[in-house]
């Protein structure tokens, strides 16, 4: 405890003679945080807020502008013992306050240089505003007065009678949403369409208005509700990537005494999105063309996909984030789970016996490494995912938006972080007695990043979607147009000596039979009158009665084939037979299927960049597993890969429109017709008796390519994309 917590610091005489306080108007609020008491320290006049705990409270009662530093700290001595703040927290202390403007001192020229930290914090704020051109705020009005006006009638959904009606909502919306996701899906593909783009930025702004309205009237509501006018005197403009979006202050909030009744004001954001959304969903339902149904859409991709992947993410630093660190009572959490990993790497890698501890519990330290990894990595998920969607849906023209963005990405995210590591390695203070090993400890460190990452071959795999047909496989068609009278039903073994598939009558051909027969023995008559007199009128009538059977067999042919057969022995499958008593089917239509079901293949779709791998570097044995149900699992091998690209699916399953990953084209009502030429992977399975599968049913194949080192299965992929994208 004693390293962690030095009582003296080497600065402290600069300070010691000092006599602030803090300054008039500064308000006070108590709150608890994980049973212990702290205190939130608010200016109004800035809307500044600090929080500080009880024992630097009691420090910051006693300076009143009399009193000295040092006196003030001896007291706190000895009314607190172990408990009081050391030389070092003070210093911090009265720097924080005093860039937060809530402290006022007389500062001297030698103690100007201890505060230069928080002030160069304020300054790179400022600094960011005005450079950072992707993020800038402006303040344009002062709400408060609007606000208390309407409290009273736009705060009521912010109860418990509200919270149920949105839930109530929410659903209706989520019923609506589930039974048209296939339409939803198909429409997305336009979302970014230069035509759409000006819709689509109006739909953002309406949401955000409501957004940042329902964050300002939570606000005042439950500032009532705890003494407090809950203030909110922010409301401007935001420049989001030079698109104005508008934003509210309602920091006023931190001040509350309860955290569910702050959490509800950093979710209302979030919750008020949602319901725009679920209202979306039912006006985009109920219309089928124009504006209305366009932006209806608009709404709801902003309103669901932003809120559920950002302002509801607790991984980003949006609403969702502030609350869950509310909630867990652990202020500033992103930024001392950074800190934290900073100390295991300076404690266990670089040797740092006196580095700083920023977790006080075990608790603190699970939530701190737990947190800090997932949220990296989700930044730098969503960050590729962005790319790619954009990569897919932008216009040409726009284009060059994407390569732009990746590597500002890769100067903010990898090349800026490391020089100011290798800054560190090199002239960093707290390395002053041992750089070497700190030095040794990162070179060995990184060469055995450079191991694992370039030479190290790792499993590499590939996945495709397929769906399972049977090997013997019989399509059947009706032969003749006619009236179902019978059938076989369904899911029965059917055979060519068996009873018919179906059984049809046409009332029109066995008159056309019997017309005919009538007619054929007029002639027959004929023609034996002819033989007795004229023998050339016998030969044209010869000539007419053999016409005149082939047409009658022909029709005999139809009626017969009236009657289907099974062309194979198998298993009759056809799933609207029983509604087909009574029915017309024309000559063509399908009726259903003979197949032998025990004997099953996949058929899977690749695209290109995937069947070349497939041919080149594909191992004989795959492992397919049923999409939904992964307790299914068999093994298979690649029996064929046709060369030529087709533009048909193998089946509907297989398209967006039901949930499939092929791109099909919207213009084609059966959604079997693939926007892209794809080739075909035929994989014969090897049975396992316990598991049940299902001719038609989708399934994920995962084929093993072969081993490669991580960094080159990077590069191969990042090329594809670039390659695909570009045309190159």
């Amino acid at each position: 405890m004693a390293i962690e917590r030095p009582t003296f610091h080497e600065a402290w005489y600069r300070v010691a003679q000092l006599r602030p306080r803090l300054l008039t108007g500064v308000r006070i609020y108590r709150q608890q945080y994980r049973g212990q008491l702290w205190y939130v320290v608010e200016n109004p006049a800035n809307n500044q807020f600090s929080r500080v705990s009880e024992e630097a409270y009691l420090f910051l009662g006693l300076l009143d502008g009399r009193r000295t530093v040092r006196d003030v700290w001896h007291t706190c001595n000895e009314r607190l013992d172990d408990r009081a703040p050391t030389q070092g927290e003070i210093i911090q202390l009265l720097g924080q306050l005093h860039a937060a403007n809530l402290l006022y001192v007389e500062l001297p020229p030698d103690s100007e240089a201890l505060f230069s930290r928080y002030r160069k914090r304020v300054r790179r704020e400022v600094t960011g505003y005005l450079t950072n051109l992707l993020f800038v705020r402006i303040p344009l009005l002062d709400p408060d007065k609007i606000l208390n006006r309407w409290v009273g009638l736009l705060g009521l959904p912010f109860s418990l009678t509200g919270l149920f009606l949105w839930l109530l909502l929410l659903g209706a919306g989520l019923y609506v949403i589930i039974g048209n996701f296939g339409d939803l899906v198909s429409q997305s593909s336009d979302v970014l369409d230069p035509d759409n783009i000006l819709l689509l930025y109006l739909s953002m702004v309406l949401t955000k208005v409501i957004h940042e309205f329902s964050h300002a009237f939570a606000c005042k509501r439950f500032g009532r509700l705890n003494g407090n006018a809950g203030e909110v005197h922010k409301m401007g403009v935001m420049f989001l990537i030079f698109f104005p979006l508008p934003y509210v202050d309602a920091s006023s909030a931190w001040t509350f005494r309860s955290k569910w009744h702050r959490a509800v004001v950093g979710m209302a954001g979030v919750m008020a999105e949602l319901a725009v959304a679920a209202v979306a969903a039912i006006v985009w339902a109920s219309t089928s063309t124009g504006t209305l149904h366009i932006i209806a859409f608009n709404v709801i991709f902003v309103a669901s996909v932003s809120t559920l992947f950002f302002n509801g993410n607790p991984l980003l630093r949006f609403d969702a984030y502030y609350v869950l660190s509310d909630l867990i009572e652990i202020p500033n959490l992103a930024q001392r789970c950074r800190q934290y990993l900073h100390y295991l790497f300076k404690r266990y890698v670089w040797g740092l016996k006196r580095a700083w501890n920023p977790a006080f519990t075990v608790g603190e330290r699970l939530w701190f490494v737990f947190y800090g990894c997932a949220a990296i990595s989700y930044r730098i998920f969503i960050s590729v995912r962005i790319l790619l969607f954009l990569n897919d849906r932008l216009p040409d023209t726009l284009s060059v938006l994407v390569p732009a963005l990746a590597f500002s990405a890769l100067v903010g995210w990898v090349l800026v972080p490391l020089a100011k590591f290798l800054r560190v390695l090199a002239t960093g203070t707290e390395l002053t007695r041992n750089r070497g090993r700190a030095i040794g400890s990162t070179g060995v460190l990184a060469l055995s990043l450079m191991v694992l990452l370039g030479f190290i071959r790792c499993p590499d795999y590939c996945r495709v979607e397929g769906v399972l047909e049977p090997v013997e496989l019989s399509t059947i068609h009706a032969a003749t147009d006619g009236f179902v009278t019978s059938f076989l039903p369904s899911r029965v073994a059917a055979s060519p000596t068996g009873p018919p598939l179906i059984q049809a009558v046409n009332p029109a051909l066995s008159s056309e039979e019997q017309v005919l027969t009538a007619g054929r023995r007029a002639l027959e008559i004929r023609r034996r009158k002819a033989l007795t007199r004229e023998v050339a009128a016998a030969q044209i009538l010869e000539e007419q009665l053999a016409a005149l059977d082939d047409k009658i067999e022909r029709v005999q042919q139809e009626l017969a084939s009236l009657s289907l057969a099974a062309p194979s022995s198998g298993t009759w499958v056809s799933p609207q037979i029983e509604y087909a008593r009574g029915r017309y089917v024309r000559r063509g239509e399908e009726i259903g299927v003979v197949a032998k079901l025990d004997d099953l293949l996949v058929r899977a779709t690749a695209g290109q960049n995937i069947a070349a791998m497939l041919v080149e570097q594909a191992e004989e044995g795959v492992e397919i597993r049923a999409n939904g149900r992964p307790e299914l699992t068999i093994a298979g091998t690649i029996e064929q890969i046709y060369p030529a690209g087709q533009g048909r699916l193998p089946s509907q399953a297989l398209g967006y429109a039901v949930g499939g990953s092929v791109p099909v084209d919207l213009r084609d009502p059966t959604g079997t017709t693939a926007a892209e030429k794809f080739f075909e992977v035929r994989i014969r399975l090897r049975w396992d008796d316990s598991a049940q599968w299902l001719t038609g049913q989708r399934v994920v194949v995962r084929v093993r390519l072969k081993s490669k080192s991580l960094a080159r299965q990077v590069w191969h992929y990042g090329r594809q994309l670039f390659q695909r994208r570009y045309h190159i």
